[in-house]
């Protein structure tokens, strides 16, 4: 049976024994050969300080690269941060020292390759070649909400192996929020992670995935199944899995393996998920008429245009700090990308979309 393997993990200076206990209990050892070209798929969403909780502590990748150095493993690690520049949001948030200091190559996900699919409606994926031509991959996601799937675990960080712009044609292909988590849950089945390991020492709810509040849940988790992990972390927080549609479309779909937990209960926290969100298993004309837009606050905008850049439609006017919701299809990329806290969602009554 696949098994999800949770350890108490009050601080990072005991991630990585906390993470050796894992690997020993689930023979981790024996899933790689020497050798073997490893990538690490961190999260690495925009350029943070690393104690804010948005992106994967560079002291949790340290005792993974220690770890799997120790297996002779050849690593790589790489993303495509959300402001598109892997190297300055590394800088930032501390990864790119940790990959100096260890002599591990940091890669910018470029030049996207077609995956295909034969199994789902979704016949084609474009995905950084960097990620096909590794032998295995390693998803390193973060334990945090997210404004538009909830959390964003396991199934949601491997959306970072898609290019740039790439990505926001999927928000605009995917429109809603049930075919969005469809097409994560496809793409992560696809790729298949060898191994997904949770940095959930500290990280963030609320309004995340980057302007949220800083969460303490003190736990690291191991998994061979990310549809597993993911589950088991909502279980382990009692938050109802129609709340967050990777996890419901996963079990729906047959996707998600019996499994066990072990290790340690987690501590217990109050922590929240972002403002107005819904479960996805019970829409209504109301709810839809009511919607959770995103409102520009005038008095933190600081007019730096990263909201405008990366809107996939281009809905967001810089010089007015106006959005058209004619145009707005409400996936909080603006949100998810700002650093000053300045986009908000609220729930107005919109007759259109």
């Amino acid at each position: 049976m696949t098994r999800v393997i949770i350890k108490r993990c009050p601080d990072y200076s005991q991630v990585k024994a906390k993470l050796q206990e894992s690997f020993e209990s689930l023979h981790i050892e024996s899933l790689f050969t020497r050798g073997e070209k490893v990538l690490l798929k961190p999260n690495l969403l925009t350029g943070r300080n690393p104690e804010a909780g948005v992106t994967t502590h560079p002291s949790f990748l340290a005792a993974v690269i220690e770890l799997f150095q120790d297996m002779g493993l050849n690593l790589v690690i790489g993303d495509s941060p959300a402001n598109g520049n892997t190297q300055k949001a590394a800088a930032k948030s501390g990864i790119e020292e940790v990959c100096k200091k260890y002599g591990v190559k940091l890669v910018t996900f470029s030049d996207p390759q077609k995956l295909k699919n034969t199994n789902n409606t979704l016949k084609e994926f474009r995905v950084a070649k960097q990620v096909l031509e590794a032998d295995s991959l390693v998803n390193l996601p973060k334990l945090k909400t997210h404004s538009l799937m909830t959390l964003t675990l396991a199934v949601k960080n491997t959306f970072g192996c898609i290019v740039g712009s790439e990505k926001q044609i999927w928000h605009v292909k995917a429109i809603t929020r049930e075919r969005f988590a469809n097409m994560l849950i496809e793409l992560h089945r696809l790729l298949n992670p060898k191994l997904n390991i949770l940095d959930g020492v500290i990280g963030m709810h609320g309004n995340g995935p980057s302007n949220g509040k800083v969460a303490n849940y003190e736990i690291v988790a191991v998994s061979e199944s990310g549809f597993a992990l993911d589950d088991a972390i909502a279980r382990l927080y009692e938050i109802p899995i129609e709340m967050v549609p990777t996890i419901f479309f996963a079990k729906k779909l047959g996707l998600t393996p019996a499994y066990e937990i072990q290790g340690d209960s987690p501590a217990v926290i109050d922590s929240k998920l972002p403002d107005g969100i819904r479960p996805i298993n019970r829409p209504s004309l109301f709810s839809k008429l009511l919607s959770r837009i995103p409102t520009i606050d005038k008095n933190k905008c600081v007019n730096c245009g990263e909201c405008a850049e990366h809107c996939p439609v281009s809905a967001i006017s810089v010089a007015l700090k106006k959005i058209d919701y004619s145009k707005c299809i409400r996936c909080y990329v603006c949100h998810e990308v700002c650093q000053y806290d300045a986009i908000k969602l609220k729930r107005k009554l919109i007759l259109q979309g």
